[in-house]
Parts: C-alpha cells; structure tokens; sequence
C-alpha cells in the first residue's frame, strides 16, 4: 500500500491542479499507472527506466482537457516508456527503437528514392533531430505523448523529414541553374572598377565572416567538409566511414558549403553598410576564394571535441 500510495503521489504531483483533481477521483488510478509501467518493462526487455521517471514523464504528456479514465486507458504504455527511455539518453532504448520501430518508418520514405532522396539519409537527419539534445532542449522524442502508436508517430516525423530533404534538393538545383545561365562580363566597366573595389575593402570581413560560420556548423557538416577539403578523402571513403552511400555524403558537403556561404552573406550583412546589390556582387566576387579558404580555415578549426 505504502509502494502505491507514492506512485500516485508521484504522478499526482507532476499535474496542474485543475487536472490534478480529475485523476484523484478515478478510481483503479493505482492500479492503472502499475499496468503502464508494466507494459513498458515487459515489452521492452533490458530498457531501465525507473518508475518515478516513466510517471513523471507520463503525467507531462497527458492532454489537459480530456476525461482520465479514458486518457489512461488508451495511451500506449509500452511506446510511451520506450520513447521516455530514448529521449533520456539510454543507449539499450536506442538500440531497440532501431531495430523494431524505425524499420517501419524506413518503409514510409523508401518511395521517394527515386525523387532524389536517401532513405538512409532521412533516417539519419530523423536520429539526430529526435535523440540528440539541442543545447538545454531535450532531445526531441519526448514530444510524443503516447495517443497512437510510436511507429506511426515516426512515420509522420520521417516523412516530413523527407520532405525538407526534397525541397532542400529542389532549391539548390535552382540556384545551380540561376547561377550557370548568368552571363560573364566581357569588359571591363564601372561595374568591374565597383566589384574590384569591394574585392580589395572587404576581403578581411569575408574572410571572418567566413571563419565564424564554419565554426558554426553542425559537427557532422564540419567534419565531413574537413576531411574532403583538408584531407583530400574521396566522397566514396568518407560514405565508408559513416556507413552511407557517396551520393549521400555529396549532399552533405554541397549542403554545408551552402550553409557557410549564407552564414557568410548573413554576417556581412550585419557588419558592413552595404546595399543588397553591393552585397550579391561582393559574394560573388569573393565566392571563388571559398575553395582557397576551406582548408587553411577548416585546419585551424579542428574537428569537433
């Protein structure tokens, strides 16, 4: 009895008392808060989570305005204990989500191979965006709140996340495409002296501007570029490394010297009183030196720690 009563305490306490009251009135709360610790202990065998911190994550996903007793009696336990174990680090909970639910998101995106998406790539964008904390964020997975099963839940997650992935795609073959149709000057007019004269100000601001949105990187980005740029690593040898296919890690380092370039374009933006034309020509004057930077500068910042 005494095991009982600090199990609903501890649950109880994690509530707003305006919902607090409802699930004090409902009886078999014991009971039921038992049977969804359970279900999650049963099911998911070697995954630790002890009880006090599956109730507290529990009584954090419940809806606000919804009667307990049916809350309770349609919330997936099981998942739910799964994905609170995931979102607080535990690796046995990691290794099972990978190998019985994310097989079936896997299956949901393997459609769009052909529009030019990796499933593989999906997948890994999915693990990073849901069991790695961003700063004092936790990691996303303790989003879900156990009213439908954890698979579907993914699905939903990894197919918006191929999305992003494809329009991501689509943008950068426009921009490959505006880019490649833009005539070269064939003289040299006012517009060249213009252009000289931005090269010769503000190549020191690019070159900062340049050395901080390096640093600002994801440290997968970062790295990857590193070993290209630095150490000369094949596309197909770094894949290796990471386990993906070379045109995954193609995307990769186009994708990080896409965000470098408009880290840059953002911070000079902010620091030099430029009109948005002197801007577009000053980045494309100095667009070139990124190639001749990428190494000295990636050298100094390392990998990441």
């Amino acid at each position: 009895m005494r095991t009982q009563q600090r199990r609903s305490l501890v649950f109880l306490q994690q509530l707003e008392p305006g919902v607090r009251e409802g699930y004090e009135r409902l009886s078999g709360l014991e009971d039921a808060l038992a049977s969804l610790h359970a279900a999650g202990v049963s099911t998911w065998e070697g995954v630790a989570l002890e009880e006090e911190d599956f109730l507290r994550h529990l009584a954090g996903c419940l809806p606000r305005d919804e009667d307990p007793a049916r809350v309770l009696a349609t919330v997936h336990g099981a998942d739910l204990y799964l994905a609170c174990a995931c979102a607080r680090g535990d690796t046995t909970a990691h290794a099972a989500l990978e190998r019985q639910v994310l097989p079936k998101a896997a299956a949901s995106v393997s459609r769009l191979k052909a529009s030019g998406v990796e499933p593989s790539e999906v997948l890994q964008q999915l693990r990073e965006r849901l069991l790695v904390p961003e700063g004092n964020r936790p990691a996303r997975m303790a989003e879900y709140q156990g009213s439908g099963p954890l698979a579907a839940w993914l699905r939903a997650a990894a197919v918006r996340t191929a999305l992003n992935l494809q329009r991501t795609e689509r943008r950068r073959a426009h921009a490959e495409e505006e880019a490649e149709a833009v005539p070269l000057a064939s003289g040299a007019g006012a517009a060249d002296v213009e252009l000289a004269y931005l090269q010769r100000h503000h190549r020191e601001d690019f070159q900062r501007a340049l050395s901080e949105s390096l640093k600002a990187l994801p440290a997968r980005e970062r790295t990857v570029l590193r070993l290209h740029a630095v150490e000369g690593l094949s596309l197909e040898r770094i894949g290796t490394l990471y386990q993906t296919h070379k045109s995954t890690v193609s995307r990769w380092v186009a994708r990080a010297r896409e965000s470098v370039m408009e880290g840059t374009r953002q911070r000079l933006a902010e620091r030099l009183q430029l009109t948005s034309g002197e801007l577009h020509s000053l980045m494309r004057a100095l667009h070139g030196e990124l190639d001749l930077s990428l190494p000295s500068l990636l050298s100094h910042t390392g990998s990441p720690k």
